[in-house]
């Protein structure tokens, strides 16, 4: 990707699957890191892990 967003800090909520998911990875490959909000700890956690593992930086929040 080219790094437009290099520098910039993303906030995605829902991002533990589905079309959530698919943005924050999107945010992430283009520089940016990625707070992921989701209401399940677990998935966004491991969706957390799945973007870090394609060397984006990514950190997971989740609330009830």
């Amino acid at each position: 990707m080219s790094n437009r967003l290099s520098g910039k800090v993303v906030i995605v909520t829902g991002a533990a699957q589905g079309i959530g998911f698919g943005c924050a990875s999107l945010i992430a490959a283009e520089g940016a890191a990625v707070v992921l909000g989701d209401l399940q700890e677990k998935r966004g956690g491991l969706a957390a892990a799945r973007i870090r593992s394609a060397g984006g930086r990514p950190i997971s929040v989740w609330w009830m």
